[in-house]
């Protein structure tokens, strides 16, 4: 085989898998744009306005009216399954607890308790699935989770006692992550994650199993106390 040839052969190899990339990328903004588009169709445009919670709520609490109320929110930003009218939220009972200022979703009203229940001492927090997040769809439920604020170019811790009780399902639509996880929040690290959470500047870390603190401040500390036993680990 000649050098000419070689080259030539190098270059054709090359130009294919450039083409193949490209078009990979192509599908996935295509299937981003998609979701966007439900999204968009569903709540009518870009600022949706969704029915949050006034005080911190208990499970099984029934809601009542003065407990939630509609506020604008950033359409790219809104959980899976957040709910607009409060109609459909008023007299029903929840099934995990929920922290103030917090999205109503249809995941509070589950009625599959073990697949988000919440330790005590927690409450549940429902954040919106983006590609920026730092989580994956394979992230085992009871996983401990560290929560940083990216802004400005700087990153900042703001809560290390975060445990995962639910992912969104499995997408057969392609890699984008959609949807929202519900994580068990620690009551006063509640306000500094939702309002990350709400400006896009959320970004939260799975740590190593041997991993108890980081640095930043009071934030940090032993997770391991804190997360819920994995199904099959022997507990219960």
């Amino acid at each position: 085989m000649s050098r000419r040839f070689r080259l030539i052969l190098c270059l054709a190899c090359a130009a294919a898998v450039a083409l193949a990339f490209l078009a990979y990328g192509n599908e996935v903004r295509a299937q981003e744009q998609s979701v966007r588009d439900e999204a968009l169709a569903r709540y009518g445009g870009e600022v949706a306005g969704l029915v949050v919670t006034t005080r911190p709520l208990a499970a099984d609490a029934t809601v009542q009216r003065s407990d939630v109320e509609v506020r604008d929110w950033l359409v790219d930003l809104a959980p899976q399954g957040a709910i607009t009218s409060l109609d459909d939220v008023v007299g029903r009972s929840l099934a995990t607890p929920v922290a103030a200022g917090a999205p109503l979703c249809d995941i509070n009203f589950s009625t599959e308790r073990e697949s988000v229940e919440v330790p005590s001492g927690y409450v549940g927090l429902s954040v919106p699935m983006t590609d920026k997040i730092g989580l994956t769809r394979d992230t085992e439920l009871g996983s401990a989770v560290f929560a940083y604020r990216t802004h400005d170019g700087t990153t900042s811790l703001i809560a290390s006692n975060l445990v995962v009780l639910s992912m969104p399902q499995q997408s057969t639509n392609g890699p984008s992550l959609t949807g929202a996880c519900t994580l068990a929040v620690l009551p006063d690290d509640v306000a500094e994650v939702l309002s990350a959470s709400s400006a896009g500047e959320l970004r939260l870390v799975v740590p190593a199993e041997d991993v108890g603190s980081v640095s930043g401040g009071d934030k940090a500390g032993d997770v391991s106390t804190h997360v819920a036993p994995k199904e099959g680990d022997g507990h219960t």
